[in-house]
């Protein structure tokens, strides 16, 4: 597991934060701790697929320390071509610098603690979140309130061509690159998540 505070990413989301606030966009409607995280997996299936990375950022709404979590996940079985091919993440990544979920699952569920959840399409994440949760009989993250960063798109920006996440980031001032990687793609949420927040001034 790597667990540090990246100023990179926090003075990113301070800046988008603050240029956003100048706009007259009021940030209070946010929690004031909140976790964004993302999840790359083998497949679609929570049942039959696994997760190969988890990566989230722990917000502070009012600071710029903001803590990272990000962790290879060792599967069971080989990560396929296609996997590869879409995330970058190879067998050998995950063999070399990967924990099998049975550890890097409480270290995710330590670093989240009580807090709020956001995820962009929450529900193919927790899925898998609550899967390997079941499947470890670790028993956490039940209470968690969690907000769909990609429900809260589709009613703040109704009639959009296009909802992916890296469309709707580049609104935002980021790039495309990292696509498909766990922490990049908290950061694309995190923004997502806050414009939309924003405007519907709501969190759900």
């Amino acid at each position: 597991m790597i667990w540090l505070v990246i100023a990179i990413i926090a003075a990113a989301i301070i800046y988008i934060l603050a240029k956003r606030k100048k706009g007259g966009s009021d940030l209070s409607i946010l929690p004031e701790r909140f976790v964004v995280f993302d999840l790359e997996t083998t497949g679609l299936k929570p049942d039959t697929h696994e997760i190969i990375e988890i990566g989230a950022i722990r917000v502070n709404r009012d600071s710029d320390n903001h803590d990272t979590f990000q962790a290879l996940v060792r599967p069971s079985k080989k990560i396929p071509k296609k996997i590869t091919e879409l995330t970058g993440i190879t067998q050998e990544m995950v063999e070399r610098d990967g924990d099998f979920i049975e550890t890097s699952l409480p270290q995710f569920i330590e670093f989240v603690g009580e807090l709020p959840l956001v995820a962009f399409n929450a529900e193919f994440d927790m899925a898998f979140l609550k899967a390997a949760i079941q499947k470890n009989q670790a028993g956490a993250l039940a209470n968690n309130h969690v907000s769909c960063a990609l429900k809260m798109a589709r009613r703040a920006w109704p009639g959009r061509k296009s909802y992916r996440l890296s469309d709707l980031a580049s609104d935002g001032g980021l790039s495309a690159e990292g696509t498909h990687r766990a922490l990049d793609d908290c950061k694309r949420a995190m923004i997502v998540y806050t414009a939309a927040a924003a405007k519907l001034r709501s969190v759900r």
